[in-house]
């Protein structure tokens, strides 16, 4: 079978980053012997690879925010030409309803997705029955099918490395100098925002672990095929929590120095980020930690995020992290169901304490069906309408709050103050001026700046820079 992809990445992230999952599924379906290619979303593009290429097969991944231009191109192309369409990634999983919503998506994929499609596709090719295949919501003569998932997949060696030739195909793509590696899937956590405790209500039945880690020897012969056929300078480890399993990390800090002479970056979390395990990640070549604390006010934090830890654990993560020589990158979230201004600064003061070098905050955005989406539905915070929330993480806020605007103008201005905490001496004058377009201008520099010295270190030629510098400033898709 032929299996077209759409992809929105280089849209959305400039090509920085892949789309990992769906080129885990390609390399699958590949592997079995089926054609894949990929394409990018614009809507010209796509009429001359499906006219040219003729797939049977057309698939999209989406995320909430952004579902709704590839569920409308999707729309568009199904006027004219004659395919399956099949839509998966985080918002189809959880919000499988768009099916009914949609006569022109065919297929929903849910959770993870490799082997499901690969049956999926040779049924269809083998003209089976495919209405029962696990993972799929599938619309058949005028009548949805609702499939329970299969189980997860435990040897996640078993699994191809992603077909990354087909993502770097795009110019923009290559010119990229960090590659994105997985190594592992899941999280030991359950965060009230996040998709991670719904993916575990979803395989609850399945009776399996949601954390399962790929070998490091995998993982390495991964960095090894991409470093020999698509040349870069650092690896972005993409795992939501890379220290969750101290085991591992030992090993990888042994092994990956003896063969790699190239910086990397990784996530870690308070309750992990002891100073033994930061002091091996430091000798092995890592450089910046990124560490979420999400709200500075404590109380709020452990009652409505979930996140357990006390702001002393925090500052002692981050003292660790400093101590061993790593760069700290704190990720942190405002506009909150019923954040006040009063809790969003105590999310800067905190912030300014750990030190950290460099402050990413986004705008809190309602994902279907996690905890904290419902609470702000319950609570009238949000009236259940997906399709109105925002592409991007500084998109306005999809809440309803009095103070709106005064939050996202200390979320653009949150990086600044704790750069020169001087500025948030004058946090009440400055969230009431309307100088949204200057604050968001400064804001970027500040972040260019910081991402290429502090964490991200590439270097590029005077023609990129001055290329990438252009779309990032001017070109909000590249935010």
């Amino acid at each position: 079978m032929k299996f077209l992809i759409v992809t929105d990445y280089l849209d959305f992230v400039g090509g920085g980053f892949e789309p990992l999952g769906v080129l885990s599924i390609a390399a699958v379906v590949q592997q079995a012997g089926h054609e894949v290619r990929m394409v990018t979303d614009k809507y010209e593009l796509c009429v001359g690879a499906i006219e040219s290429w003729n797939p049977e097969m057309v698939g999209y991944c989406i995320f909430t925010g952004y579902h709704k231009n590839l569920i409308e191109l999707n729309r568009k192309l199904k006027e004219n030409f004659d395919f399956i369409s099949v839509f998966g990634g985080p918002h189809a999983t959880f919000f499988p309803e768009i099916i009914d919503q949609h006569p022109s998506i065919d297929l929903v994929s849910r959770g993870e997705s490799e082997w499901a499609i690969l049956e999926m596709i040779e049924r269809i090719e083998q003209r089976q029955d495919f209405s029962d295949v696990q993972n799929f919501w599938v619309r058949k003569n005028g009548e949805i099918f609702r499939n329970p998932v299969r189980p997860l997949e435990m040897d996640l060696d078993r699994i191809p490395f992603p077909a990354h030739d087909l993502f770097y195909q795009f110019p923009e793509a290559r010119r990229g100098k960090i590659r994105v590696i997985m190594t592992a899937r899941g999280c030991p956590y359950s965060c009230t925002y996040c998709y991670n405790y719904k993916m575990k209500e979803l395989y609850k039945d399945c009776g399996v672990n949601h954390l399962r880690h790929r070998s490091v020897d995998n993982t390495l012969e991964e960095i090894r095929y991409l470093k020999k056929n698509f040349p870069f300078d650092l690896v972005y480890f993409g795992t939501d929590c890379f220290t969750a399993n101290k085991d591992w990390v030992y090993e990888f800090c042994e092994k990956y120095p003896r063969e790699f002479d190239m910086k990397f970056t990784c996530a870690s979390r308070p309750e992990t980020a002891d100073p033994d395990i930061m002091k091996a990640l430091k000798e092995a070549g890592c450089f910046c930690i990124f560490m979420g604390l999400e709200s500075g006010d404590d109380a709020f934090r452990k009652r409505m995020l979930n996140r357990r830890m006390a702001d002393e654990r925090i500052l002692q993560a981050a003292e660790n992290i400093h101590n061993a020589g790593l760069n700290l990158y704190t990720f942190n979230m405002m506009g909150l169901p019923g954040e006040t201004l009063e809790q969003a600064y105590k999310t800067i003061d905190l912030n300014i304490r750990t030190k950290t070098d460099y402050t990413w905050v986004s705008t809190f955005q309602p994902y279907p069906r996690t905890k904290l989406t419902d609470y702000a539905i319950e609570k009238g915070y949000f009236n259940g309408d997906f399709d109105k929330v925002p592409m991007g993480w500084y998109g306005r806020s999809a809440l309803n709050s009095p103070i709106k605007s005064e939050l996202e103008r200390l979320r653009t201005l949150a990086s600044l103050m704790v750069e020169w905490p001087w500025l948030y001496r004058f946090r009440s004058r400055l969230v009431k001026l309307p100088l949204d377009g200057f604050y968001r201008f400064i804001w970027k520099i500040h972040k260019v700046y910081c991402y290429r010295y502090r964490v991200l270190p590439v270097k590029f030629s005077l023609k990129e820079i001055i290329q990438l510098g252009w779309n990032y400033l001017f070109d909000k898709t590249a935010e």
